[in-house]
Order: structure tokens, then C-alpha cells, then sequence
């Protein structure tokens, strides 16, 4: 992995009283983990993040892929305890599959509520191609308040 020029930062949205639901212990832990990365935001940089974010998240207690049904490979990112975790650096209209699976967790009780962890738009343009970002999530989240329910925290990272 290249060095960074910039530190890492990070900013953390709430949908539907996710900051209210999600202990403030893993919000804190995972924007630390965000900030202390060691990737420059680059283009091809995702594969890096898609590496070092998980293990990352497994030393602090994250669980590694959860899988919705043991007949599929649908699956989130982690889980810990009762809340749900997508890390999305993908196209942008993968958002909207994270937040169905998580949804659907949601609606089985499995979780209570769910974490979004996805680039800022300025740090999706570095990755190159139509990344997901946490400006047009925030943007569109409300539109399906009627379809997805839970409680979410949605954590933004940039340069």
C-alpha cells in the first residue's frame, strides 16, 4: 500500500435515529480505523481498502462475512452483536443491495441496527468510476423511508 499526503477523516450521518441506536463505542472504533488507514485515496485504491478496513474491524471484536441464508452467497460485511455492517466501495448502485440486506436482517430481528461505511463523493472521484458516496446516500436515503426502517449510521471517509 502507498503512503498517505493527507490524514484521514471522517464524518458520521444518522438515518431513521441510527447515532440513538448504535453504540457510540463502535462508531468511535470504526472512524478510528478509517482515520488510521495507511491507503492514499487513489484510483485503484478500493482493492486496499476492501483488504485492510475488515481485518481491521475483526481485531476490534467485527465478526468476518454474514450470510443472509446458508442456500446463498448474499452476504454483509460483519456483524457485532445485534448491529449490521456494509463497507461499500463499489458502484454506486450496490448501495441499494447493502441496504436491502440489511433491511432484511433488520426485519428477521437478527439486527437491531445497521452501519454504512462508504466514501465521500470527493474521495469516490479518487477511486475512480461511479462509486457509491455518502453525500448522494444521504441524499436518497429518505426517499425509501417507507421500505428501509432500521436505524442507520452512515460513516463517510475523505482526505
Amino acid at each position: 500500500m502507498e503512503g498517505r499526503n493527507e490524514m484521514m477523516h471522517t464524518v458520521v450521518k444518522s438515518h431513521r435515529s441510527g447515532r440513538d441506536v448504535v453504540p457510540k463505542k463502535f462508531v468511535d472504533e470504526i472512524c478510528g480505523v478509517l482515520q488510521d488507514a495507511d491507503i492514499g485515496l487513489r484510483k485503484y485504491a478500493i482493492k486496499d481498502f476492501r483488504t485492510y478496513i475488515p481485518v481491521k474491524l475483526k481485531e476490534l471484536g467485527w465478526s468476518d462475512n454474514i450470510y443472509l441464508d446458508r442456500t446463498s452467497k448474499i452476504n454483509i460485511t460483519s456483524m457485532r452483536g445485534d448491529i449490521g455492517l456494509c463497507m461499500q466501495t463499489g458502484n454506486v448502485s450496490r448501495i441499494y443491495a447493502d441496504l436491502l440486506k440489511l433491511q432484511a436482517l433488520y426485519m428477521r430481528e437478527t439486527i437491531k441496527a445497521g452501519i454504512v461505511i462508504l466514501p465521500t463523493v470527493k474521495a469516490a472521484r479518487s477511486f475512480g468510476g461511479n462509486v457509491a458516496s455518502l453525500e448522494r446516500l444521504e441524499r436518497e436515503l429518505p426517499i425509501f423511508n417507507q421500505v428501509i426502517t432500521m436505524p442507520v449510521v452512515v460513516i463517510g471517509f475523505y482526505e
